[in-house]
């Protein structure tokens, strides 16, 4: 038994010294925190591959972007505007609000309103910074307590991680940060209050979930600054993972009236110019750009980790740590002047990695079969680490996705050090064996001179024979090769070198002079390559190194060349030469050109190709380009459809000439194309002055396409204030339905085109904008596919019936974009409007007829009201009903 033991401990003697030495090595650097900053990147990782969470439905952020901020004029923001903002938040009777703008000065205009609504808001918080250099927050807040912390805890990489969930100052007055405090405010009408499980530990158990503050060693911390109460920040997500509103949406009631009922409201600053921006873990996108995260957003992360903790039970991040024998620890300082820092567990962790390498590349290394009949050793052993290393990865990203955090980067270390180690001990210990074979061969020899002298005579020949063998085989490859000494001496040149080159090997020339004695320049100058920058050189200080950017000169022949430089040690480590390998790469250069110049050209082919046939147009009928497009290809698709046309356009054309004419033109449609792009459209064609679109998306994006192109159009006017260029009026036809989406034409010219009564009934709303005197009408079907209706300012205007068709379409005017006199003026008679309308429809002409007159008092320009009166006086009580199309 104990004989059997002795054989496996000789067997695995390697493996049983190297894995406990990397290991120890690895745990001592890993003291020092030099892995730290690896092993942040990597929880950032896992961070950005973990499959996305759902938006957070209990929290709202009211965002202020640099669109807001020049809305209003000023920064920060006058205390009138956010007097009226926090009124209009407060009407909805949010369960919390938090103010993550410091408010510690006044901001004229408004102050005093503020004030008053601070005080008449209980359910309103405030911030402060406490920590480092301090920012007061707003007295009238501080008197009332409704002030919380905005402090963030900042990595050395300046990345947001860890939540600073509370601060106790030395006068000893404890301080919540805003996101616990909104969190809490929000628990307590849940019933849900914290409770202290182990005051001496600080453990707190809220709800479902129990908080532990950072000890500063978990994960890849190390002696981390944990002041205050600190815990690992498990991230919904970025800004997309919560709702947000902007202020100019709740400013001019653009949003549903119980959009913040029993929610948490945040409010903060997310432009650039407010200076309220973090690294993340998300901050590190695919292209390698650094995004900032506002403070709000990372706040409200806070807010939904307590929230879904505490009511959810959904899981903190937990890491492995010295906790377990803390007490341990604590006695033996107690009996030392030596402090230990131990982080036993991550040492096991790191111990069993360093011995999985090495006896996992032990064992690859026994099998001969692979090692000398199949792969070289080195093979090998760096498939064994990839494999393993892979195992090691994949499983802590495992760990991850269950809510631990397992150290990466040290156990990593550890399994390719002791990887390596064996191979190295492996390679000692043949070495060794063949110097012990080498002893015994001298002893035997030296008692035989006639053993000794033949020995001699066949290495001789057989030295001869492998250089003889090597010369052909360096003949024979299709490259060049170089091979210099130790000193840097030119040694050897093949056929194809001197070819190549020009010349064969110049006696007394070193590495320093390679470049000027064999003109070796760099590409597309008159500059000799510096000679540190050989390849050659830097294999003749260790290093294997390639360049694909020399050219060799000869006479007028340039030759560009690739080359290799390649180092050969001797077994005491030393370099004893340096091998040299370069080819022509004249073709590969002309083939890389010729491929730009036909990239670019076919970029600019398919450019030119996309302002005839939309991208988009492609993409539906699920085509990569328009060669792979066949005539009478359809399909059928749900899709809002736009049609514009300017008033009267027949009229202004006939005082143009025909270049003038193409000049109006365009400059009207390059106006109006990109709000159609913007808002996720594409143009189907133009008809002259007249545009038809498409929209794929949702009906809210033709709507929004329409406003803009509206708005566009009075920026427009604005340039055509002279006789000869007046302003110009168009209407707005949308329509929402099936149709089909093709092509048609000939076998030598087809286009693109959609058929379908929804495009009919489009362009007949187009019309009725000119009968109506409006800019913009939606049927019936499109508003009801809006997703927020009340976000526009709209009224229904009455029915129309499709040609050929039997139902009647009810008809929206969107007058959204009109001028603010007009709109609030539609507005303000909207109930009477409608009312009237409903008393038309229902033959009481005379009651009808009174209240369109009352609007037009109001409105004298409502022309719609305007046809409606004269209808009903022309009725009066006629039973027939006419035709409101």
């Amino acid at each position: 038994m104990w004989q059997k033991l002795k054989q496996h401990i000789s067997t695995w003697q390697g493996v049983l010294i190297t894995a406990p030495t990397v290991a120890g090595l690895v745990i001592a650097t890993a003291w020092t925190g030099s892995f730290q900053l690896l092993e942040w990147a990597t929880l950032d990782q896992f961070f950005q591959q973990r499959p996305q969470e759902s938006v957070d439905p209990r929290i709202l952020v009211v965002t202020i972007d640099e669109s807001d901020i020049t809305q209003i004029g000023t920064w920060p923001i006058p205390d009138t505007v956010l007097a009226q903002l926090l009124r209009k938040i407060n009407a909805q009777q949010p369960r919390a609000i938090g103010l993550d703008l410091y408010r510690d000065l006044p901001v004229e205009p408004g102050h005093q309103e503020l004030v008053e609504v601070f005080k008449s808001t209980p359910n309103l918080i405030g911030v402060e910074k406490v920590v480092g250099e301090t920012v007061a927050p707003s007295p009238t807040l501080k008197q009332l307590d409704q002030v919380a912390m905005a402090d963030l805890v900042l990595d050395a990489d300046g990345k947001v991680r860890r939540g600073l969930l509370s601060v106790q100052l030395d006068d000893e007055s404890i301080y919540l940060g805003l996101g616990v405090k909104l969190a809490l405010m929000y628990l307590e009408a849940e019933g849900i209050t914290p409770q202290m499980t182990d005051e001496a530990k600080s453990h707190l158990q809220l709800g479902k979930v129990e908080f532990v503050p950072l000890t500063g060693n978990e994960g890849g911390y190390v002696n981390a600054d944990v002041g205050g109460y600190q815990i690992l920040l498990n991230y919904r997500g970025p800004r997309e993972n919560f709702q947000t509103v902007s202020i100019a949406d709740i400013l001019e009631n653009r949003i549903s009236a119980d959009l913040m009922r029993d929610r948490i409201v945040l409010i903060g600053a997310t432009g650039q110019s407010a200076n309220d921006l973090f690294f993340t873990p998300y901050s590190q996108n695919t292209i390698g750009s650094r995004q900032q995260t506002p403070g709000v957003i990372i706040h409200a992360n806070i807010a939904s980790q307590i929230i879904s903790g505490a009511m959810a039970g959904r899981p903190l991040i937990k890491a492995i740590d010295g906790r377990p024998l803390i007490p341990f620890i604590d006695r033996i300082n107690q009996l030392s002047w030596l402090t230990i820092w131990i982080d036993p567990v991550e040492w096991l962790w790191i111990i069993l990695w360093s011995f999985i390498g090495a006896g996992g590349s032990w064992k690859l290394q026994q099998a001969n079969q692979f090692a000398d009949r199949i792969f070289p050793r080195w093979v090998v052993v760096g498939f064994g680490m990839f494999f393993m290393s892979s195992i090691l990865v994949v499983g802590s990203y495992g760990a991850f996705l269950v809510n631990w955090w397992l150290p990466v980067v040290s156990p990593l270390a550890a399994l390719i050090g002791s990887s390596m180690a064996i191979a190295l001990y492996q390679t000692w210990e043949l070495q060794r064996y063949n110097a012990d074979l080498e002893i015994l061969l001298e002893t035997t020899t030296a008692h035989s001179d006639a053993i000794e002298e033949e020995l001699h005579q066949q290495a001789e020949e057989a030295a001869r024979e492998s250089e003889r063998r090597l010369a052909q085989f360096l003949e024979a490859v299709p490259v060049g090769v170089a091979v210099l000494d130790a000193t840097g001496k030119t040694y050897y040149l093949n056929q194809r070198a001197q070819q190549l080159i020009g010349k064969g090997v110049v006696p007394d020339t070193f590495a320093e002079q390679f470049a000027e004695v064999y003109q070796f320049y760099i590409a597309r100058t008159e500059q000799l390559y510096p000679a540190e920058l050989l390849p050659v050189v830097q294999a003749l200080m260790g290093e294997s190194a390639t360049a694909d950017d020399i050219e060799i000169h000869q006479g007028d022949q340039i030759i560009p060349i690739e080359a290799w430089g390649i180092p050969i040690f001797d077994e005491g480590g030393k370099v004893t030469f340096a091998i040299a390998a370069f080819q022509d790469i004249t073709e590969r250069k002309k083939a890389e050109v010729e491929r730009k110049n036909f990239t670019a050209q076919l970029l600019q082919l398919n450019r030119a190709y996309e302002r005839f046939v939309p991208e988009n147009f492609l993409q539906l009928l699920d085509k990569k380009s328009i060669v792979d497009v066949e005539l009478g290809e359809a399909v059928q698709k749900e899709m809002s459809i736009l049609f514009s046309d300017i008033r009267a356009f027949t009229t202004l054309s006939e005082r143009m000439s025909l270049e003038d004419n193409f000049k109006f033109i365009n400059a009207y449609l390059s106006r109006m194309e990109p709000a159609i792009v913007e808002h996720h459209g594409f143009i189907d064609k133009y008809i002259g002055d007249a545009i038809m679109a498409l929209f794929n998306g949702s009906a809210d994006d033709a709507v929004r396409a329409g406003i803009d192109m509206l708005n566009r159009l009075t920026d427009y006017n604005k340039t055509r204030q002279r006789p000869s260029r007046p302003p110009i009026q168009i209407g707005i036809g949308i329509n929402t339905g099936s149709l089909m989406l093709g092509t048609v034409g000939g076998h030598n010219r087809m286009d693109g085109t959609v058929i379908s009564d929804a495009v009919n009934l489009a362009a007949r709303l187009e019309q009725l904008t000119k009968e109506y005197g409006v800019s913009l009408l939606i049927s019936h079907h499109t508003f009801l596919q809006l997703n927020h209706p009340v976000e526009y300012a709209f009224r229904i205007i009455g029915q129309v019936q499709v040609k050929g068709k039997r139902e009647m379409v009810s008809v929206f005017e969107i007058f959204e974009a009109d001028p603010p006199e007009l709109r609030s003026a539609k507005l303000m008679t909207k109930p009477d409007f409608e009312k009237a309308l409903f008393l038309y429809s229902n033959r009481l002409f005379k009651e009808a007829a009174q209240i369109f007159q009352e609007c037009l008092q109001i409105n004298p320009v409502d022309q719609v009201a305007q046809i409606y009166l004269d209808l009903c006086q022309k009725q009066g009580d006629d039973d027939n009903l006419p035709s409101t199309t």
